[in-house]
């Protein structure tokens, strides 16, 4: 049907039922992710197929009285969303027809007939978030007692924010967080309004505005959940929330402070299904995974992961544990926080009000008979030297560092105050991370604005003009950006004699980073100008994440 319709070739399909056995998806999922297809032309089709009319929910004004006969849980559940009823007969619209057993429940709670229709996922996404979003946030501004709210008595803050209507209004802006693959919420006073903004993919984007005068009871409900002193509102404050959110247990990581108009909260969101990783998955390329797993299962030396905040070191750590965890290795770890917990791995947080900084938890690995050590972050040279140590004497030991890139890591711990043979002795392998924002597969076209001027700017062969570029043209599912999703830039230097030399006598940067690539390292650059060759992302994510050479 999709041949004849003109939408894909004989040799798209073919091409889609090949990859379809190994995706194990459906065959216009597939043809959608390949770029042969959009939804747009899918669903109609599909709808013919089942004899299930396409509806399209952006051309229709959905009144908020029909969301009773599907409650929020089920609707984001079973992609499905209520259009009309007309007293007998509700009409529904679905992404999937064929889910028959959710239809026979609608009808059996509701004592109605219903209608199915097909619809896209993602603007039934939209408008689930629309509707019963807006309808959470008009109950809750309606019934939510200012009064109490604004007070300074912790007695009656805490009583506003046990109300049903404000816990509704915090939960649902914590699932819409969820929902959109958010890793941070931002909740900021602002003059005149409450902004509630959300990191997607690493850009924020205002998500809704709020009156003021709901910023207390927000805030309050949210340190009350996180174990925070309600009635401190002069200094920041940690905690932790932990709430199972679409089926998901999900922790939030809090922290407040106080600003010009109230207190800010910012909660970095933990998804702890997506927790368990491979190497594999995570964005290297071939020639680099097998320096990671090289460094992996070596018997002892030091494994650092560098980068800015929010590139995914911890991530990547998690990774290389992961692939050597058991029953038969000691693995230790000190954070700040624990982000995620891992069976078969021994976890410590810091804690700073008593002491428990990193180098004291080092310490005491060093007498835990630890087989590796995974420190969070090395900050201090206390720190750095007993990691050093660790690493020098049989242990296998990975931590993250800030710095720019991975040739400038053993500079930064010998400013530390380590000597240099230490480090040239101790460092196995470096990596430096970055995120670039990933194409996005459903809006995803062929970049026709590529020029021989840019194809010399980024040093490519003349050659490479002929080659497709892609970039997203912008649609529902990734909000117009033309982005959906990250993809890891890596630099991996592994050690070698010559670096280690140049580490033993103090060299620059520069040497260091030149002697890494004679020895095959691709800097930066290199690897993100590679997945911009490969349709992963853009040439201004090439831009914005690494330097020229």
């Amino acid at each position: 049907m999709l041949i004849e319709a003109g939408h894909i070739t004989d040799k798209e399909l073919n091409i889609g039922l090949a990859e379809q056995k190994k995706r194990a998806k459906r065959i216009g999922q597939v043809l959608i992710e390949l770029g042969y297809l959009t939804e747009e032309k899918l669903l109609p089709i599909l709808g013919k197929q089942l004899k299930v009319p396409f509806f399209d929910l952006t051309k229709t004004d959905i009144k908020p009285d029909v969301l009773q006969y599907v409650p929020e849980k089920i609707a984001r559940k079973h992609f499905i969303v209520p259009i009309s009823f007309d007293g007998k007969t509700l009409m529904v619209g679905m992404s999937d027809p064929l889910d028959v057993f959710i239809i026979d429940e609608i009808q059996f709670q509701n004592d109605c007939e219903v209608v199915r229709c097909i619809c896209s996922e993602n603007q039934i996404n939209e408008t689930i978030d629309k509707l019963y979003v807006a309808g959470a946030m008009a109950e809750a501004l309606d019934q939510l007692g200012i009064e109490g709210a604004g007070s300074t008595d912790s007695d009656g803050v805490k009583k506003a924010s046990e109300d049903s209507p404000l816990i509704k209004m915090v939960n649902t802006i914590f699932n819409q967080a969820v929902q959109k693959g958010a890793s941070d919420i931002h909740i900021e006073p602002d003059e005149g309004e409450l902004r509630i903004r959300y990191r997607i993919d690493g850009t924020l984007i205002i998500a809704m505005t709020l009156q003021l005068e709901a910023q207390a009871s927000i805030v309050s409900r949210i340190k009350i959940l996180s174990g925070m002193d309600i009635s401190e509102k002069r200094l920041p404050q940690d905690g932790r929330i932990q709430m199972v959110i679409l089926d998901k247990q999900i922790d939030f990581r809090v922290n407040t402070i106080p600003v010009q108009f109230g207190e800010k909260v910012c909660l970095r969101i933990l998804d702890k299904s997506n927790v368990i990783v491979n190497v594999d998955d995570m964005g290297f390329t071939p020639e680099n995974a097998r320096l990671m797993k090289k460094a992996i299962n070596s018997p002892n030396g030091i494994v650092l992961v560098t980068g800015p905040t929010g590139s995914g070191k911890t991530t990547t750590l998690y990774a290389c544990l992961n692939a050597i965890r058991g029953p038969d290795i000691n693995i230790c770890t000190v954070e700040n926080p624990v982000e995620y917990r891992i069976k078969l791995i021994n976890q410590v947080q810091v804690r700073s009000e008593i002491n428990l900084d990193f180098a004291t938890v080092l310490r005491a690995f060093l007498r835990q008979d630890p087989d590796v050590i995974m420190v969070g972050e090395i900050r201090d040279r206390e720190t750095a030297g007993i990691a050093i140590e660790a690493a020098l004497t049989g242990h296998l030991v990975f931590a993250t560092l800030h710095t720019n890139d991975a040739p400038s890591t053993p500079t930064r711990l010998i400013d530390m105050g380590i000597e240099p043979f230490l480090v040239a002795g101790a460092i196995l392998c470096v990596a430096s991370q970055r995120l670039a924002r990933r194409v996005c597969k459903f809006c995803k076209e062929e970049d026709k604005t590529i020029t021989p001027e840019i194809i010399t700017d980024f040093e490519l062969k003349p050659e490479m003009i002929e080659h497709k570029f892609f970039r997203g043209k912008g649609c529902e599912k990734c909000a117009n950006s033309g982005y959906k999703g990250r993809i890891g830039i890596h630099e991996v230097m592994f050690s070698c004699e010559e670096v280690r030399r140049l580490v033993v006598a103090k060299a620059q940067n520069d040497d260091i980073s030149a002697a890494a690539r004679k020895n095959g390292m691709k800097t930066l650059r290199d690897d993100a100008i590679l997945k911009w060759t490969q349709g992963h992302t853009t040439p201004e994510e090439v831009i914005a994440l690494s330097r020229s050479d």
